[in-house]
């Protein structure tokens, strides 16, 4: 009923029988779904464990017979012998193949299929044999009973291959350890991905191993602590959580042993690939597992140069010509890694930083210096236009100057695109004695003093104003800074306000994308209207759902380059 112009057939067959054994009429609407007849030259017998045939609605054992069947497993005598067995009914000679998969006839000839037999899986695609990754780990002398089973996630997405262990007394399994010895002995397919230790099995009234009742592994148990810390970091961990189904993952945590198996590792190449425009492989994931490892590969990959450095390359591939972010207040663009996932795979996407985040350097005395530094950066790496500009809070008045100074230079800046700026200082309307900078920031983005989200490093015990708060809110660094690298953000974000409230801004003769955070937001807060003196050409405003300091948060980024590449699509 959802394809009616295309006609479906089920078709079932295991590889021993050359593919396809049955196949079904076209399927219609709401009637069962079975697996069909026997196709031509095979044949279909449900037969007892006496192997005597079943009649119809009675449940047997599937055999097939027929030309298509193979001779049996290379260099496996012992599994042939098992599974190629005589054919009783056919011509001296013939055999059969014991597929262990369980059907009965349908009254009108048809087989519906019911189970397997035996614990024999597919996951994949992959047929597991839980019985001998259970034999692997009974192998091991620290552990007195195994069972292999397979869980499916909530959702009804992923299935993965767990392994329950119950330990010998006075031994605690190290659950790495056993990956390894597993890995010398089973294929990788049938590696479990998970290890949960349990006192002792659940067992039914009969004694048996209650598979039911076994419980679903703990993925996120396994996530470590330690969070990004530069760009590539941040971005990756965002996506490998994503790919997982967790609310995140640290930096260290390996992705197969998270759950990741190689349906989500091709799932989360090909976002790497779409955010970052690198054509890596599978093979570059099993090397590097984690995100630290993976993001320090593409580092290399991208020549992105240092992460404090005044022009930081989240993505330098690519044929259309950039998209270039100009930092908030708290002097960093790593909150704009995000933009990645909206942007087209091939825009490259610079951020532009303060000079003084890397030390040494002296902090510009007004934000025109600022702008004509910043051009000179991204000139570097586009001689000529069409410009693409991007700014968030500070960022989007210094975008702002940049775009008037390219255009009167005679370039093409084809998208200045702000997110919740104001070209109002902060402290205008105040008295002289109630000019307190830091305050004043802190209530403009909704926050009080001291509430700025924090890690917890030692250098937020000298920041009782908030402010250091708020950079980190502002650039998500979470980064391992030291000391003096703390003091260089807080001087620049200090320095940035003040260079705000003696600013004026110029006129750009362009058009402008404005997005707004249209949630915690004042009524007097001044919006894209402000800018209107300040544009020659149409603002045009797309409210965002959320409030200023959540303006970069990675799902709002991802919608906002969305509406950026639909917007570029439609410019000439």
């Amino acid at each position: 009923q959802h394809t009616p112009h295309h006609t479906l057939h089920n078709a079932y067959g295991p590889t021993e029988t050359t593919a396809c054994a049955t196949l079904t009429t076209p399927l219609t609407p709401h009637q069962p779904i079975t697996i069909g007849t026997p196709n031509h030259n095979t044949c279909i017998r449900l037969l007892d464990s006496a192997l005597r045939p079943v009649p119809p609605g009675i449940t047997g054992e599937i055999y097939i017979s027929g030309i298509g069947l193979a001779r049996g497993y290379l260099h496996r005598p012992g599994l042939t012998a098992e599974r190629f067995v005589a054919d009783p009914y056919g011509p001296p000679g013939t055999r059969m193949y014991r597929t262990g998969d369980l059907a009965r006839w349908t009254t009108n000839g048809n087989l519906d299929y019911l189970d397997r037999s035996d614990h024999q899986v597919k996951i994949r695609g992959l047929r597991i044999e839980l019985g001998e990754i259970e034999t692997a780990l009974a192998g091991d002398p620290g552990i007195t009973q195994a069972v292999a089973h397979t869980h499916t996630d909530t959702d009804g997405g992923s299935t993965h291959l767990v392994a329950y262990l119950v330990a010998a007394p006075g031994t605690v399994p190290d659950t790495d350890e056993i990956r390894v010895h597993l890995r010398k002995t089973l294929p990788d397919h049938m590696v479990p991905t998970a290890f949960v230790v349990l006192d002792a099995l659940p067992r039914t009234p009969n004694g048996k191993v209650d598979r039911r009742a076994l419980p679903a592994p703990d993925f996120g148990g396994r996530v470590t602590g330690r969070a990004p810390r530069t760009p590539y970091e941040n971005t990756l961990a965002e996506l490998f959580a994503d790919t997982l189904g967790l609310p995140r993952i640290g930096i260290d945590d390996d992705f197969f042993q998270l759950g990741g198996h190689s349906l989500l590792a091709t799932r989360l190449i090909s976002r790497i690939r779409a955010v970052f425009g690198v054509q890596h492989t599978i093979k570059t994931l099993f090397d590097h597992p984690t995100v630290a490892a993976l993001a320090r590969r593409l580092d290399t990959d991208e020549s992105g140069g240092e992460a404090l450095g005044t022009l930081l390359a989240l993505r330098s591939h690519g044929d259309r010509p950039p998209v270039f972010c100009v930092h908030p207040t708290g002097g960093l663009s790593w909150c704009y890694a995000a933009l990645l996932g909206g942007l087209e795979p091939d825009r490259p996407l610079y951020g532009l930083q303060a000079r003084g985040a890397a030390g040494g350097e002296p902090l510009p005395a007004t934000i025109d210096e600022m702008a004509a530094d910043y051009v000179d950066a991204l000139r570097a790496v586009q001689p000529e236009g069409p410009y693409h500009l991007l700014g968030w809070s500070f960022g989007g008045v210094v975008a702002h100057a940049m775009a008037a100074r390219l255009r009167a230079a005679g370039q093409e800046v084809r998208l200045l695109a702000m997110l919740d700026s104001s070209p109002v200082s902060p402290f205008a309307g105040r008295d002289e004695d109630d000019r307190d900078p830091v305050g004043l920031l802190l209530e403009h983005a909704g926050l009080g003093r001291g509430e700025g989200p924090t890690d917890g490093d030692p250098g937020d015990a000298a920041d009782p104003t908030g402010l250091l708060g708020l950079v980190r809110a502002e650039n998500s660094v979470s980064a391992q800074l030291d000391e003096d690298g703390i003091r260089a953000l807080v001087g620049i974000a200090a320095n940035n306000l003040r260079l705000m409230d003696a600013y004026e801004p110029g006129t750009y003769d362009g058009d402008v994308l404005f997005f707004t955070a249209t949630e915690g937001r004042d009524a007097d807060a001044p919006g894209h209207e402000s800018w209107r003196p300040y544009v020659g050409g149409t603002v045009e405003e797309h409210p965002v759902a959320c409030d200023h300091l959540s303006m970069t948060r990675p799902e709002t980024l991802r919608d906002i380059g969305s509406v950026i590449a639909r917007h570029l699509s439609h410019r000439p």
